[in-house]
């Protein structure tokens, strides 16, 4: 009888591991994970003379939340430097492989620290003769975003998502529209019905952003040139089950950073002299 009791206790405590285990692989990794795995790190390093924006924060994590919202703008973000001494943020449209002669290492640690970070969801993995597609969302309460398709025959299409103004940690599903849904594309208001196939499944963190770092998309293969521009993208509050955000899938802008990659290598190499670089860091740091 006691060692009845001893194995069923047993088998009770191992039933509840295994559930335990599996359910929390099952779980998605939180936001913040899913941000940080769009940067490439690297400790007391900058771009010289390329930063289009440059604001003030805290935290690192706010800083790459602006780099990947700027593609939502259109403006392409390669990098993102945080100075944390000086709570600053400085956003390029370079990094070390549009501009290796400017990448340059932190000769003063003692002084300042500066980390930087390569945005690298700027490109697909394996990105090379890929077709490119992209939808900018909008919707009626003030959310937007972009969603990114990169599609090779014979592959599984890989996706990339940035969402942002959205209720902060919260589920969303972003789904795909077929062609005979098409009546107001682009158009997303109280009224617009939830239908489609769900691609993916997102979680915003506490700022009410989402991210989805390249991921392949296993079991659909409908997005090509011919049938691209006929699709609708919506994303939608899982537990409202209400429309926040949609756009129309198009051809990617020409603004992506292979072309600027391809022009950059193509231009003349603009090199500072250590006096320029001391005066261009004594401006911005300090």
């Amino acid at each position: 009888m006691i060692f009845h009791r001893i194995t069923v206790l047993f088998l009770t405590t191992v039933t509840v591991i295994l559930a335990t285990s599996t359910n929390s692989s099952l779980k998605q990794k939180p936001p913040n994970l899913k941000l940080l795995e769009c940067f490439e790190f690297k400790k007391n390093y900058w771009i010289v003379g390329h930063a289009f924006h440059t604001s003030s924060v805290q935290f690192k994590d706010e800083c790459l939340r602006m780099c990947l919202t700027s593609s939502i703008r259109k403006a392409k973000c390669l990098s993102a430097m945080h100075v944390p001494n000086d709570d600053e943020c400085v956003i390029s449209d370079q990094d070390q492989v549009t501009k290796p002669d400017l990448f340059i290492e932190n000769d003063t640690p003692g002084t300042f620290t500066v980390n930087f970070f390569r945005n690298i969801c700027v490109d697909p993995p394996d990105s090379e003769g890929a077709d490119r597609f992209e939808a900018r969302l909008q919707g009626y309460k003030g959310g937007e975003g972009i969603i990114e398709f990169a599609h090779v025959d014979g592959k599984n299409l890989k996706v990339m998502v940035v969402l942002s103004g959205l209720k902060e940690n919260s589920i969303y599903n972003v789904n795909i529209l077929e062609e005979k849904h098409q009546e107001n594309v682009g158009k997303c208001g109280k009224s617009q019905k939830v239908d489609g196939k769900t691609i993916l499944t997102l979680e915003t963190d506490h700022t009410g952003m989402a991210v989805e770092p390249w991921t392949e998309i296993r079991d659909f293969n409908e997005l090509d040139g011919e049938n691209a521009s006929k699709k609708t993208i919506l994303v939608i509050d899982k537990s409202s089950q209400s429309v926040v955000d949609c756009g129309t899938v198009r051809w990617a802008s020409e603004t992506n950073s292979s072309k600027i990659r391809n022009s950059s290598k193509n231009s003349d190499l603009f090199i500072l002299s250590a006096t320029g670089i001391m005066c261009f860091l004594s401006f911005m740091f300090f």
